[in-house]
């Protein structure tokens, strides 16, 4: 009788098992570019989330661009990854009661033409911590094209020049159309060694660029030597401390709000070249730095994703990282956008502060 009993168990356990890999994908890619386009062959894979994204399924579209999946396990945290004309799409995968997961992606033909890429916005900051500068920019890209398209250049989406003196490769982050999460993305040199770039693919709507470099500041003087890539209109730069002083062709200081000096800076055209030296200032404690990564964290550059590997202490650090960096940015914004009238001397804005 007991052996009878434990074979029942066996039995259960094992249909229970079965069970929990019934999982099904159902959906379709759309092609928002030119629907008659159907995005047929597409390869699919299911991405088990935890331990590194690992693949535990493959496929492809059907004739149509419908996609069906089976046996997938419901139990665990799954992202559906589809590639179409080379841009990898992704949609994270929630089962209904009965086990179906449904999805419907949309996909763009591709450009490699930058004729509808604008530049929105750029916000540049540089910060005196230790022995070097800390140099951030942040670029805001606007895809215009219609129909849709992403734009996609095996010569690079994005391009910075690269500093004097750089002492470690920039490390670049964007943010998606729609995303709230950045993405790490390996910074290639160029051939000429003069500048950096990414290849990421640059979908339809804003995308935010983040590129950080570290400059030598030592003897506490260091000239930056910046190309355009891109027409850019008039935009800000924030320096912290105030007291480490910028001077260049048509930099002007605005402001001086809680600790930092904002500058402006006329506009520049593309194949343009700006010189702005830096010079003094009072470093600012490491733990403060733009970007900085929270204790405990560590992120692992993964082509076009970012893994974290949280200790107990730092298990927030992808949020805790942008937040120091939103604090750095921020008074930066706040400056630049007070309406007209309410002080713009570096005097009237200590005075309005005082208690």
């Amino acid at each position: 009788m007991k052996t009878v009993r434990l074979i029942l168990i066996l039995i259960l356990s094992a249909a229970g098992a079965r069970a929990q890999e019934r999982g099904v994908v159902e959906g379709r890619l759309v092609n928002r570019t030119d629907p008659s386009i159907l995005p047929s062959g597409a390869p699919l894979e299911i991405l088990e989330l935890e331990g590194g994204m690992r693949t535990i399924r493959s496929a492809v579209t059907d004739a149509a661009g419908g996609v069906r999946i089976e046996g997938l396990p419901r139990s665990e945290r799954l992202m559906l990854r589809a590639s179409w004309r080379g841009v990898p799409y992704h949609a994270p995968l929630a089962f209904d009661a009965a086990g179906v997961a449904r999805v419907e992606l949309e996909v763009y033909e591709t450009t490699s033409s930058d004729a509808d890429i604008r530049v929105e916005k750029v916000q540049m900051a540089f910060q005196f911590s230790g022995d070097r500068i800390q140099a951030l920019e942040t670029w805001t890209l606007h895809n215009r094209s219609r129909p849709p398209r992403i734009y996609a250049d095996p010569a690079g989406t994005f391009r910075i020049s690269k500093a004097p003196g750089i002492l470690q490769p920039p490390r670049m982050r964007v943010t998606a159309p729609d995303s709230t999460m950045p993405l790490v993305q390996p910074a290639l040199e160029s051939a000429d060694g003069e500048s950096y770039y990414t290849l990421y693919p640059l979908r339809p709507g804003l995308t935010l660029i983040e590129a950080e470099q570290a400059l030598p500041y030592a003897d506490r003087a260091y000239t930056f030597v910046k190309k355009f890539h891109r027409d850019v209109e008039a935009f800000h730069i924030g320096v912290l401390p105030a007291d480490m002083l910028l001077e260049g062709a048509g930099i002007e200081r605005v402001e001086s709000p809680g600790g930092m000096a904002v500058y402006s800076s006329p506009a520049a055209g593309a194949g343009t070249e700006a010189a702005w030296t830096f010079s003094g200032g009072t470093p600012v404690p490491a733990a403060s730095a733009p970007g900085a990564s929270a204790p405990g964290a560590e992120e692992a550059e993964e082509g076009d994703r970012v893994v974290a590997r949280p200790s107990a202490v730092g298990r927030n650090a992808l949020v805790i990282g942008p937040l120091l960096l939103l604090a750095f940015i921020l008074p930066l914004w706040y400056a630049c956008n007070r309406p007209p009238g309410r002080g713009r001397t570096a005097k009237a804005y200590s005075e309005k502060v005082k208690p």
